[in-house]
């Protein structure tokens, strides 16, 4: 798998600065709440549960990103991920039976099967470390969830295969809609 041709848009949960620094077209100049419109935005973002059909591939266990400071950490995880891909640790290709339901609303992301009768797995919004959109070198649309508890080194990473670029980056707009909206509101 070739890293140097994925293509990464990342999001990392944190201060303002870092929020509107790694998301495009994200400023918190725009989300000030200078007018009951405004206001009136902000809880309607809130308020919102969208939810997406994609493909679930697997996670990766116990990621120490303590080395994270010599280098990126969007390209660091691509590479782990894309390694646990080729131990064969992790699915490189969608299949049916992996389809599910991705809910986000400002509780976090919620994942159930296609029914909607079963959650296999949530991620309340505090543990969301970073959500990064990348193309994998079969050129397939994925989302990595790096979920994990503020101060702690260990992580687990989620990845997803979206059916299309325009459905990648409606989720990472979301994530960022709703985490811009929680921090202007506070």
């Amino acid at each position: 798998m070739s890293k140097k041709s994925s293509r990464i848009k990342s999001f990392q949960n944190g201060s303002r600065e870092s929020i509107s620094s790694h998301l495009t077209g994200s400023s918190n100049e725009n989300l000030s709440l200078s007018s009951k419109d405004d206001k009136d935005k902000v809880d309607k973002i809130l308020l919102q549960r969208v939810h997406f059909q994609v493909y679930y591939l697997g996670v990766v266990q116990k990621i120490n990103m303590t080395n994270s400071k010599n280098r990126d950490t969007e390209p660091q995880l691509v590479d782990i991920v894309e390694e646990s891909q080729i131990e064969g640790k992790l699915q490189v290709k969608a299949s049916e039976e992996n389809k599910v339901l991705m809910f986000v609303s400002r509780h976090g992301i919620k994942v159930m099967d296609v029914s909607g009768q079963e959650v296999l797995h949530r991620h309340p919004l505090h543990t969301i470390a970073q959500l990064i959109q990348y193309t994998d070198g079969s050129g397939h649309q994925n989302i990595a969830v790096k979920v994990g508890q503020v101060g702690k080194h260990l992580y687990q990473c989620y990845v997803f295969q979206c059916h299309a670029q325009d459905q990648a980056t409606n989720i990472c707009d979301c994530v960022r809609r709703i985490f811009d909206a929680i921090t202007t509101k506070s």
